[in-house]
């Protein structure tokens, strides 16, 4: 049986498709089912065609999430783009997970667990992109990686959109290497991952160079809000348009 964290994980997950689907927009997309690398996804090709030569955007669930929750929302997103949700690999609750599910970002398990997920879903995302540029995007547990793959993939990777999510500590980028842009969301309310955390990896990057920075969101918890998923798309299409 799911234990009440893992429950309420699932719930976030969900209640976050239904912001993304409160746009109201018809749907421009058709989803198919998709492996590469040994990863599964739903991928929402453009109603037009073409869906090849644009950027990939990559979005990945939290814990408890599956892909199947978030066609209908990502079905209508406004940019120009071939969407990608991939899932998780292992069975969680009604849906999947990535990984163990730690909150301390200092637990060096957690670390060593997020990167070999990271690791995994890179390959099966570099085959699907085939050499496009890839736009990442994450809730919670999907945040957690969205954060280690603008870590390790800086030149792939036109924009990293973490919600509701952190990095492990181990994981920070080191050395002043480069990584991928980041704009991150957090509601000050949220007590699943802190925003205390997020503004820790955002400070993290920062010192090593990189362009962080984080949106804060006043009253709003783990579920993000209305304004919040309209920054989001905001700032992912702006990293579709310098894809091109």
């Amino acid at each position: 049986m799911p234990k009440r964290r893992e429950i309420l994980f699932a719930a976030a997950s969900l209640a976050f498709g239904r912001v993304l689907a409160a746009c109201g927009k018809k749907a421009t997309r058709t989803a198919k089912d998709a492996s590469h690398a040994g990863v599964d996804f739903k991928v929402l090709i453009p109603n037009e065609g073409n869906d090849d030569k644009y950027p990939l955007v990559v979005a990945i669930h939290g814990q408890g999430g599956a892909p199947e929750h978030w066609v209908e929302p990502w079905s209508k997103f406004p940019g120009k783009a071939q969407i990608a949700l991939p899932r998780g690999f292992t069975k969680d609750g009604e849906g999947h997970a990535w990984f163990p599910w730690s909150t301390n970002m200092k637990d060096e398990k957690l670390a060593a667990d997020v990167a070999a997920a990271e690791e995994k879903l890179w390959k099966g995302i570099e085959a699907l992109a085939a050499g496009r540029k890839v736009v990442v995007a994450g809730y919670a547990m999907g945040a957690v990686l969205t954060y280690a793959l603008a870590a390790k993939h800086p030149d792939q990777i036109a924009g990293a959109f973490p919600v509701a999510g952190a990095c492990p500590e181990k994981l920070y980028p080191k050395d002043k290497a480069k990584t991928a842009r980041v704009v991150a969301f957090h509601g000050s309310g949220d007590d699943m991952i802190t925003l205390a955390v997020d503004r820790a990896t955002i400070e993290a990057f920062k010192k090593e160079g990189a362009s962080a920075e984080l949106r804060e969101y006043a009253k709003v918890g783990h579920n993000p809000s209305d304004e919040l998923h309209t920054d989001l798309n905001n700032e992912m299409v702006k990293a579709l348009e310098s894809a091109k």
